[in-house]
């Protein structure tokens, strides 16, 4: 045994993400020796590529409730509600696995994932430093924070444990109604939910390393420099970065909204990253794998009085 071993990292895509997810794999698998990462695909069939043996489908966690919320939740919001019910499937699939790292399929990994604590529970924050940015509701301020969440659900990890399936039971729970994505309601999808956890629970660890989770929501406060042949970011190796919001088809935008601190021009050395991320994608076939079509009818509009039912959950 190595000491990736009893490591599995998983993303959950739509088959149009394919191969963005592949591009994900390959860059996790590059600097984790002798772990696993698994690919759970909302779909019904796996792909034609013969080493497709680590691709889990949806039909395979033979869970009842997933059928209303395929009814229920949009791709988005079904991608999100998944990941306790997909993580806690992987704790059965892969028994020789102690550490599991939940990643977005829209990440690329920089560096080793070198274990930070031995919790149960690690969550991500979007900001970990008090800066001031532009003012204004609508610019990633403090106040956008209580409207998408303290912590990005992006990224997570479970350690093997008791508290750990106490955490996947009380997600799952949760989000089998409550993943609709109505950050004007007080719901955003899985990641609102996050902002309780480490009042819920009790072995919870609050990774802030500046080189987890980079992103367009913390580039205020964390600089991405290559240096030396590595990227660094705020001096530490960087280990991922998370390219929300940038569309291949855009590729000379950063974010696919109009923002002045979110610019290639304000940020020129973050192109280069971008260009390479973009390169590795349109490898795996992005071209032809993003035509391919979501397996399942797009819900109907809301009937039901989803907020009697959270109003139950308290």
């Amino acid at each position: 045994m190595n000491e990736f071993s009893s490591l599995t990292a998983f993303t959950i895509i739509t088959p149009n993400y394919l191969a963005h997810a592949y591009a994900l794999r390959q860059s996790f698998l590059n600097l984790h020796p002798g772990s696993s990462f698994v690919i759970c695909l909302i779909g019904t069939q796996k792909p034609a590529k013969s080493d497709e043996k680590e691709i889990v489908l949806l039909k395979e966690l033979k869970d009842e409730r997933i059928e209303g919320m395929i009814q229920r939740y949009n791709p988005f919001e079904l991608s999100c509600a998944l990941k306790p019910y997909f993580a806690e499937h992987l704790l059965t699939l892969k028994p020789n696995s102690i550490r599991f790292i939940y990643l977005d399929s829209d990440i690329g990994v920089f560096g080793r994932f070198d274990q930070q604590s031995q919790a149960a529970v690690t969550i991500s924050p979007h900001r970990t430093k008090n800066v001031n940015y532009l003012p204004g509701l609508d610019n990633f301020s403090t106040t956008e924070l209580l409207r998408y969440g303290v912590y990005n659900a992006g990224y997570f990890e479970i350690n093997r444990s008791n508290e750990a399936k106490r955490f996947l039971s009380w997600w799952q729970q949760v989000l089998e109604h409550f993943s609709y994505n109505k950050p004007d309601k007080h719901i955003f999808t899985d990641q609102l939910w996050l902002s309780v956890v480490p009042s819920f629970f009790d072995d919870v660890y609050i990774n802030k390393k500046p080189g987890f989770n980079v992103g367009f929501w913390n580039l205020i406060e964390r600089t991405v420099e290559y240096t030396n042949n590595q990227w660094l970011v705020n001096g530490e190796p960087l280990v991922f970065y998370h390219f929300s919001r940038y569309k291949l088809e855009l590729p000379d935008n950063m974010v696919d909204f109009d923002h002045p601190m979110l610019s290639f021009q304000s940020k020129p050395q973050l192109k280069i990253l971008y260009d390479q991320y973009r390169e590795q994608i349109l490898n795996e076939g992005y071209e032809t794998l993003k035509q391919l079509p979501y397996p399942y009818p797009y819900p109907a509009k809301e009937k039901k009085s989803w907020w009697k039912k959270l109003f139950n959950l308290w």
